[in-house]
């Protein structure tokens, strides 16, 4: 009998699709089978069984979430792990769990106050996917996704011992994928994409700030509409009316493409892409650069040190805060000429569920 029970907590799993719920919902559902604890996943919305426990809470797009984020001047997003915090107390009075494993930070910092107040007795467990800190004063352990991590928060005072290295994993059917490369017209028909213009696609939530389609945009002007078609796939919010409207002004009606699709879609227009952007200047470990390796893409990238440890060489660096990048990159990419497959290997090798997930079952075996 399973002594263990481990929770793996996303707040927003069931509401939204950001790269936290898609890795949530992967990681449960390769280590969900295990013989060595009990796996349940904690979501705030969807389908209700056995080992998933939907959390009533005040979604960040919710109408009074918005309401009371005016009210009290806090983010939606905020008042989601909150409130998602206070009502996941049953389930954990319930099931004593004896690890949290966790991507929303203000979530981990309200378990942290149950757990002393309330005299629990489970571990915190942080996939610091923002990334945050360091100071790391409300966990236990920190998964740290890349080694730069590791070393800025040592450098900072704190402990080796607090951390694991340990990247995100991605689906990534090594076979299937390259076998789609051959049916690229096809699919682009499928998805009702141009089949006689190069693709460029970024993928990331359609917003000004951290994923900057802005800029995406006004790179694209710069290139000409009848020979490349443009594809933006992300969560599509209130944040995202400007850029829907600085595409419908800047660009040709034919010329491009915004939408919100589910994740199985994205790697449909991942495959039949000929270029992939993003533009964002501060990750985590953006899970969205192995996805597009896992696709045949060469990234094209900021050139700071995220994107360097995450692509190691498969990757076009630019300085992507000065203008007339992406026409110098799409130059690059066409010059290299690397052989997809190849990058489907090294992402297949590197990032797959495959390759990386006995790595999860033995830090949550190990910190349960």
């Amino acid at each position: 009998m399973k002594e263990k029970t481990v929770f793996i907590v996303c707040t927003g799993l069931g509401n939204i699709n950001r790269g936290y719920e898609t890795f949530t919902r992967e990681c449960f559902d390769a280590l969900k089978n295990n013989n060595d604890f009990t796996l349940k996943l904690i979501k705030g919305a969807g389908n209700k069984t056995n080992n998933e426990i939907v959390v009533t809470n005040c979604k960040r797009n919710g109408k009074l979430t918005l309401l009371l984020s005016k009210i009290f001047r806090c983010e939606p997003y905020k008042i989601e792990q909150i409130s998602f915090a206070l009502n996941m107390l049953p389930a954990i009075f319930k099931y004593k769990p004896s690890l949290i494993y966790y991507s929303d930070f203000v979530l981990g910092t309200w378990l942290w106050h149950f757990r002393k107040w309330l005299k629990f007795k489970y571990t915190l467990l942080f996939s610091n996917g923002a990334p945050n800190g360091p100071p790391f004063t409300r966990t236990d352990f920190v998964q740290q996704l890349l080694p730069l991590y590791i070393q800025q928060s040592i450098k900072a005072g704190e402990l080796k011992e607090k951390f694991i290295l340990l990247p995100y994993a991605i689906q990534c059917n090594k076979e299937e994928n390259i076998e789609s490369l051959q049916h690229v017209v096809e699919i682009r028909k499928l998805l009702n994409i141009p089949t006689n213009k190069k693709i460029i696609i970024s993928v990331g939530a359609i917003n000004n700030n951290h994923k900057r389609m802005n800029y995406v945009i006004d790179e694209f002007t710069m290139l000409n509409n009848e020979e490349y078609f443009l594809i933006l796939l992300g969560q599509i919010n209130t944040e995202s009316e400007a850029i829907i409207a600085k595409a419908n002004k800047q660009l040709k009606a034919d010329s491009y493409l915004i939408k919100q699709v589910c994740s199985d879609q994205v790697k449909l227009y991942l495959l039949t892409a000929d270029y992939f952007i993003l533009a964002s200047l501060n990750e985590g470990l953006p899970r969205v650069l192995p996805e597009a390796l896992s696709c045949g893409l060469l990234p094209i990238v900021h050139d700071y040190n995220v994107t360097k440890e995450t692509l190691k060489d498969k990757g076009i660096f630019k300085n992507l805060t000065q203008n007339n990048q992406l026409c110098n990159a799409i130059k690059e990419v066409d010059d290299m000429n690397v052989l997809k497959e190849s990058l489907i290997e090294f992402a297949y090798e590197n990032y797959s569920w495959n390759s990386l997930k006995s790595n999860y079952r033995s830090m949550l075996l190990n910190y349960a």
